[in-house]
């Protein structure tokens, strides 16, 4: 039986919507085995980068545990004063699961979705949200260059700015940015290839006040939010190869928006290895540089597909990447 009134009921306290939500995903199942070695270490070195380089003002925490080992608590406990939500899984439902769970439910109107090896350096929101403000119809952007990626997914912005002219190609991406990357993913096949097109000679990008690059990855990147709204479909199978293609990076595309890059480095992709890149980084130096007014940047309720000229943009891409001989497939890993 209850007796009185809840006290909760007349307190009336607001509910503050920020602008950004980070959500990060993280398994660890042992560290026993060779390639779990040093996984604590770097979800340590992942935390300690982000919680150092967002702005609490208007950006939030997700962490997501996907039934990690008991250890990985004490890594996790060092931060949930800076985490607002944190979820732990009673079993791995692998990453697109854990993943879309959360962001189509998410009430600010940008999301990023990162691995848990990922190291952010200063300044990635601004570098990030200059590039949505710039670049309206952007709607996914990663913090590092990913020109790799530049033609997956990607028909509306080669269509559009083939026919506006406001296509580039040419070389604005550093060598130290392009091995940085590289070094990253460990796959020098991007680079050394028997294929005519060398994306560390030239990259396609878009001119203006602040240049972007045409491309982006899945291991970490800025999602307009609304992206993933009214989104039913279900992930059946909890690993499965190209599963991000297919709840990530297609809706962009679909919408008739733009999967674009940072030109420089604000992010490291550092795997299962605390390598030398990680331990040059100085966390001392890590500091908040205030982001770009979210307010300036352009955005619909809404984004409606249009079958018809998805198809048709679909199919110039085709054309375009059979002409200058792109290889298919992704290069996101």
């Amino acid at each position: 039986m209850r007796e009185g009134v809840n006290p909760e009921k007349n307190k009336e306290e607001i509910n503050l919507k920020k602008q950004h939500r980070v959500v990060v995903v993280f398994y660890i199942p042992n560290i026993e085995e060779d390639y779990y070695t040093e996984a604590l270490q770097v979800l340590d070195s992942c935390l300690h980068s982000l919680t150092k380089t967002i702005n609490p003002e208007t950006t939030n925490i997700t962490l997501i545990n996907n039934n990690s080992i008991k250890d990985s608590e004490s890594v996790v406990n060092k931060y949930l004063d800076k985490i607002d939500k944190y979820v732990l899984y009673g079993q791995n439902k692998g990453k697109v699961y854990a993943v879309i769970n959360e962001v189509r439910s998410v009430f600010e109107p940008f999301v990023t979705i990162s691995d848990a090896d990922v190291l952010f350096f200063n300044g990635w929101e601004n570098a990030v949200f200059d590039v949505f403000k710039y670049h309206p119809k952007a709607g996914i952007v990663t913090p590092l260059p990913s020109q790799y990626s530049g033609l997956n997914f990607n028909s509306a912005v080669i269509f559009d700015s083939f026919f506006t002219h406001k296509l580039r190609y040419g070389k604005i991406v550093s060598d130290e940015d392009v091995d940085l990357y590289l070094k990253g993913i460990n796959n020098e096949a991007l680079v050394n290839n028997s294929f005519k097109f060398n994306w560390k000679e030239r990259q396609f990008y878009l001119d203006g006040k602040v240049k972007a690059i045409i491309g982006a990855t899945h291991f970490i990147a800025t999602y307009k939010s609304n992206l993933f709204k009214n989104q039913s479909i279900y992930p059946e199978i909890k690993f499965k190869n190209g599963y991000e293609e297919k709840f990530m990076d297609c809706l962009a595309e679909e919408r008739g928006l733009y999967r674009l890059s940072t030109v420089k480095s604000f992010a490291y992709h550092l795997g299962n290895r605390i390598d030398d890149e990680a331990t040059k980084l100085n966390y001392d130096n890590l500091e908040l540089i205030q982001p770009s007014v979210f307010e300036t940047i352009h955005l619909k309720d809404k984004y409606i597909s249009n079958h018809v000229l998805y198809f048709v943009k679909s199919l110039f891409l085709k054309v375009f990447k059979k002409h200058i001989k792109i290889k298919k497939g992704t290069a996101d890993r």
